[in-house]
């Protein structure tokens, strides 16, 4: 009965440790070239934190990138290998300049610099400078949206960030 109490304590442990290294806290901002500045609602800087958990599909990383604030939900994965990304999970933002439409796309390597979200419907892509990531929107009404992404903490399993 002892030695069951101590396992359980320590898969306990186990599962707790690995969960808290595997969330990692983020501000995501969004951009609009064309009229200047960081935009919300009110047209004002938006630092929105987010929470990206580690989800399992198979044998790949996925990672659950949720804006909880704004309803959006963007998957993607972690190192080189392709991930799906799911951009809309609800309605639009509560912005003006973000209307990005329901879609699955497919994030894949470009090169050691860059990462695209490839689709023809959506004209989503992402890339990545040093140590800063974009979700770019290229839509015919709005082509000079963007998300950028900022990672707050820095891990070995983050690498590709930097």
């Amino acid at each position: 009965m002892v030695r069951l109490a101590i396992f359980a304590a320590l898969a306990a442990l186990v599962v707790l440790s690995t969960t808290t290294a595997l969330t990692f806290d983020y501000d995501v901002r969004i951009l609009n070239r064309k009229e200047g500045g960081w935009l919300n609602g009110h047209n004002s800087p938006q630092f929105t934190p987010i929470v990206v958990e580690e989800k399992s599909a198979g044998d790949l990383g996925i990672w659950n990138v949720a804006n909880y604030g704004e309803r959006d939900h963007i998957f993607i994965n972690r190192g080189s290998r392709f991930a799906v990304v799911t951009p809309r999970t609800g309605g639009p933002l509560e912005t003006s300049a973000a209307l990005i439409p329901p879609a699955v796309v497919r994030l894949e390597d470009v090169d050691v610099s860059t990462y695209r979200i490839k689709d023809i419907d959506t004209g989503l892509y992402w890339t990545r400078e040093h140590s800063k990531v974009f979700l770019h929107h290229l839509d015919t009404s709005d082509d000079n949206q963007i998300w950028e992404f900022r990672p707050q903490r820095f891990d070995d399993e983050l690498a590709f960030w930097e």
